[in-house]
């Protein structure tokens, strides 16, 4: 029998996102989850907003969204609020009322069903990463590329990360230096992208499009067939290179200070 895929509507791209965030930080050291109908909370418990998720979907109730953003705003908590535009205007009012602040319109783009061939910098060597040295390799490159605390990069994404079988980190090199780092996760013949990042002193070299391409070349090799992600401003150009489309832009708002934006 043969299983056509869904469509990566907005709605189907929302739950593979909570689905994602639930691989890509459940890991953690501290992790922390709640889901309600329309609403995920997925928490590393760092003091570090962008690795602390809180996303609103369609039939989210507005009692509840309010008790979970109260609940981090008590505990000082930074995160990231994701507002999917299915679940309409009423949770940025709301939002901006418990004092969240607005960030940044956040694509969540996908690139369907075709032939792709590992693109930009041909010195650059990609490799899957594995163990305690992979976790401090990615970790390094993150530190690097978004300004966050090496020993929190480390709590979320642990050495276990790099050994479950839903999710899998790949590692760029240059004269066998790690100067880049992107985590996949698994859904079915669908794979998600995230924490595509280039250390500080070597952005703009071609870097992140050779690892991210030969990523996704490894990954379509072995059954997937369609990616997703959310694109920051400055991956946007990159992402629609390689053939990614925007489906929807959710909404970005901020308790703390993101680095992605």
């Amino acid at each position: 029998m043969n299983f056509v895929s869904k469509p990566l509507s907005e709605a189907v791209l929302r739950r593979l996102t909570q689905d994602a965030l639930t691989t890509f930080l459940g890991q953690a050291s501290l992790y922390e989850a709640a889901a309600r109908p329309g609403l995920q909370l997925v928490l590393s418990n760092e003091p570090v907003a962008d690795l602390n998720m809180l996303v609103v979907g369609a039939g989210a109730d507005h009692e509840h969204f309010r008790e979970w953003v109260s609940s981090c705003l008590r505990r000082e908590l930074p995160f990231l609020l994701m507002v999917f535009p299915e679940a309409g205007g009423a949770f940025d009012e709301l939002a901006a009322k418990l004092g969240l602040v607005y960030a940044v319109d956040f694509p969540i783009m996908v690139r369907e069903d075709q032939p792709l061939e590992a693109s930009g910098n041909p010195e650059v060597e990609v490799a899957r990463a594995h163990g305690a040295a992979g976790a401090d390799a990615s970790a390094d490159v993150l530190s690097s590329a978004f300004r966050m605390p090496k020993d929190s990069l480390l709590r979320a994404m642990p050495p276990s990360l790099f050994e479950t079988t839903g999710a899998d980190v790949y590692i760029a090199r240059l004269d066998g230096e790690a100067v880049g780092s992107v985590t996949l996760t698994y859904h079915g013949d669908t794979c998600g992208i995230w924490a595509l990042g280039t250390i500080a002193s070597r952005q703009r070299g071609g870097i992140g499009g050779r690892l991210l391409s030969a990523a996704m070349v490894e990954a379509r090799n072995r059954g997937t067939r369609r990616f997703f992600l959310g694109a920051t401003p400055a991956g946007f150009r990159l992402y629609e290179k390689l053939g990614f489309k925007t489906v929807c832009s959710t909404r970005i708002w901020v308790s703390g200070e993101t680095h992605q934006a």
